[in-house]
């Protein structure tokens, strides 16, 4: 029963040395990790370093006892932190106190929402964000991060409209550009590039980060113009419920449900996409959200921003040996004694903030899918135009706004093609005594007194009007008088509404007056039920329904009814 409630417990089940050893490897690697990106993602979303870092110690703890995937690190994010400050900025001034109130109230949210939707088992919602929105929306994202930190690269801070207007007005503001702040930050870009290339095993940022931090120290770079952070909080936060402003929450619920929507579906793609067949323990999607919920809300209890999992140090997480989410306590317990012990160095050895940003440009760089934006492009070119409109306009207005886009361009293209689908005239392949597609067949063979076709999708109305242009257009191109019979293959058509039930009466009427017989064949038995328990039955009798389109060929020329509609009524789920 406790593991029902706790799915955790099961990683305990048979665990071992080995097992330990795997996880304290992982946990040490991702948690090294976890500190310049949780102070890098914390920046990105307009807050202090040290709430990223909060957000990397405290939520991993309850998604470990509750959480049902060991594929993932649960953490701050670089979408999550984009989304926020798109969010935010236009509620509070980034960086001051109001601003990281409504931060903290908004992690609270987003669990709240988060946890109830897991309780009310709406874990599917994450099919509502095709693949190429999510390509699409994340590679923008990270364009709009990149542009963001090139302003802490170069030392000079614009306000821009979107990222081209923040492009040229960098460009415009070159000459104020800070020297010493470039060439760290180009140079750190540099040893990023060369690191992870030729020694991707070695953690880079970290070690850029602690190398930033002493050069900063011992050459006193800001008195050169290069901004630093010298403080961070020693210790851990105090335990606090974050303030509940009635006026405030009502504010933030559009930016609360975009960042939990985001926040699960990058959590369970995540996970989906690690998990492989001998794995014991598979995510299960509504479970998910119950843990994510209750992580961001154990988080927003210690001034944390929301967190979801990570793509680059799910990666890393695997990768290094991670077997249970045991491993996520041990990066929590390593970055709390940082926190603990050694944030006074920091006004000792104050960071470079141009070396954070090149941390972060290179760890977002992976979000942008060059790769599979090509491959999409050659695959399928309306999916690549909905990639391309979730793309451009999450540039251009603002990354909920993208995000929106995207999903509204999912369910036109599936409306578009479920409204005009493939449909296509069959022929006989005489060698194989098949029925196939006469336009990539050209062996099949075509009979002038038959017309047999098939109709791949659900016929509802939205393409009944599709259905009749093309029946029609094909009767009329066979010489007159020369059409017997319509053989209808609907093996592809696993429902019918009572518009498209009407359609077929006038069809058939249509039909009889010029002496032509309509069969059908491969109807499963929901929609054979359908036909035959609606007003059609006047007009269509179990005599014209066939197992096989073969069968009505065969009765057509002669032969007799195969009885296909007692064979049907044995397997009444098809």
């Amino acid at each position: 029963m406790l593991s029902k409630l706790f799915p955790g417990l099961l990683w305990l089940q048979g665990y071992s040395k080995s097992t330990f050893l795997s996880d304290l490897s992982s946990g040490l690697t991702t948690g090294v990790l976890l500190i310049p990106q949780g102070m890098g993602y914390a920046m990105v979303a307009g807050l202090p370093p040290e709430v990223g870092l909060y957000a990397a110690i405290f939520p991993p703890l309850l998604y470990a006892l509750l959480g049902t995937s060991n594929k993932v690190s649960i953490g701050p994010v670089a979408l999550d932190a984009i989304l926020i400050l798109s969010g935010l900025s236009l509620l509070a001034e980034p960086g001051s106190e109001h601003y990281l109130q409504l931060a903290v109230l908004l992690s609270l949210l987003v669990g709240l929402l988060q946890f109830a939707f897991g309780l009310l088992r709406l874990g599917f919602i994450a099919n509502f964000l095709s693949y190429p929105v999510i390509v699409g929306y994340t590679s923008a994202a990270a364009v709009i991060i990149i542009c963001n930190q090139l302003q802490s690269l170069v030392g000079v801070e614009v306000a821009a409209a979107n990222v081209f207007n923040q492009l040229y007005l960098l460009l415009l503001a070159s000459p104020a550009w800070t020297p010493y702040t470039v060439v760290i930050g180009v140079s750190s870009l540099l040893l990023m590039y060369l690191g992870n290339r030729y020694k991707p095993k070695l953690p880079m940022a970290l070690l850029l980060l602690i190398v930033g931090m002493l050069c900063s120290g011992l050459l006193q770079l800001s008195q050169y113009g290069v901004a630093t952070i010298t403080s961070i909080p020693q210790g851990l936060p105090m335990l606090a419920l974050p303030n509940l402003n009635l006026e405030q929450i009502s504010q933030l619920l559009p930016v609360a449900f975009t960042v939990a929507f985001m926040g699960y579906v990058g959590a369970i793609s995540i996970s989906k996409s690690q998990e492989t067949p001998s794995d014991k323990h598979t995510a299960k999607p509504n479970q998910e959200l119950i843990a994510l919920g209750a992580a961001n809300i154990l988080g927003s209890l210690f001034r944390a921003l929301p967190v979801s999992a990570s793509f680059s140090r799910s990666a890393v997480f695997v990768k290094a040996g991670a077997k249970t989410q045991i491993s996520a306590l041990i990066s929590a317990a390593f970055i709390a004694l940082i926190l603990l012990f050694l944030s006074p160095l920091f006004s000792q050895y104050p960071l470079p903030k141009t070396v954070l940003a090149a941390i972060i440009i290179m760890s977002v760089l992976g979000l942008f899918k060059y790769g599979e934006m090509k491959s999409l492009l050659q695959q399928d070119k309306k999916e690549f135009l909905s990639l391309l409109v979730t793309f451009f306009i999450t540039l251009l207005l603002g990354v909920q706004q993208g995000l929106l886009a995207g999903v509204l361009v999912s369910i036109m293209v599936v409306v578009y093609r479920s409204a005009i689908p493939h449909m296509t005239e069959l022929g006989l392949l005489a060698d194989r005594q098949l029925y196939r597609n006469i336009n990539r067949f050209q062996q099949a063979q075509v009979r002038e007194e038959l017309l047999i076709f098939r109709f791949d999708a659900p016929l509802y109305f939205a393409n009944k009007d599709y259905f009749t242009t093309n029946l029609y257009a094909w009767i009329k191109q066979r010489p007159s008088g020369t059409l017997k019979a319509v053989i209808f293959d609907a093996e592809s058509v696993n429902s019918v509404d009572s518009t498209a039930i009407k359609m077929l009466a006038h069809f058939i009427v249509n039909l009889q007056q010029q002496n032509i017989e309509l069969y059908l064949s491969h109807l499963i038995g929901p929609v054979r039920d359908a036909l035959l328990n609606s007003p059609l039955a006047e007009h269509l009798t179990k005599e014209q329904i066939f197992a096989t389109t073969a069968d009505a060929v065969a009765y057509f020329d002669g032969g007799e009814h195969s009885g296909a509609d007692i064979a049907l009524q044995t397997n009444p789920a098809r």
